[in-house]
């Protein structure tokens, strides 16, 4: 049965972006955590959607993380598919006074570019670790602002395997909290 789901990955991923066994103390920031049966590393939106839609018919659980900020692991580790958006899903994309992240983008680089690109707003998210994605699920703020306050829309994989974009309206944003945990999206770019 491991084999035979390893193989179904292998189709949608590359051998490459499937860690086995992957100790999740090396993709947290408090250090600690078991293995990950299997951590995915997707590059482009299709994997996350086959990926997820795999996991969904052959019942195997399935997470989302971005850089494992603040996330506890038990010792005994994950079982199921543990998807990391960070490293492969980053990228970020100053169009005119516009930024287009990648959920997997870090909160600190996305303010480096706006900074670089002589853009405010973003300002009270540099310190905030984690990614994008995180920060859009649980409407991240500090220093008195807040995800809300900045977003224009959200691009997301919904619970059908079908990709939306949200106006930041209809997010429901609140003090850490949307409606995208609720409804049980996954965020891929904002």
């Amino acid at each position: 049965m491991k084999q035979e789901f390893y193989e179904k990955l292998s189709k949608i991923v590359r051998k490459e972006q499937i860690l086995e066994e992957e100790p999740m103390k090396k993709h947290t920031t408090f250090r600690i955590g078991g293995p990950a049966e299997y951590l995915i590393l997707p590059q482009t939106t299709e994997e996350i959607a086959d990926v997820i839609k795999l996991c969904r018919q052959e019942e195997i659980p399935w997470y989302i993380v971005g850089n494992g900020s603040n996330l506890l692991v038990a010792d005994e580790g994950v079982r199921g598919v543990v998807i990391q958006m960070l490293r492969n899903f980053n990228q970020i994309q100053v169009e005119g006074c516009q930024i287009r992240m990648q959920a997997g983008a870090q909160n600190a680089a996305v303010a480096k570019r706006a900074l670089d690109a002589s853009l405010t707003g973003f300002e009270f998210a540099a310190g905030i670790p984690g990614t994008i994605g995180g920060a859009v699920v649980m409407n991240a703020g500090a220093y008195g602002g807040e995800m809300k306050d900045i977003l224009k829309e959200v691009t997301v994989l919904d619970p059908n395997g079908m990709i939306r974009t949200i106006p930041a309206e209809e997010l429901e944003l609140g003090y850490r909290t949307s409606i995208i945990a609720r409804k049980g999206y996954v965020v891929l770019e904002a």
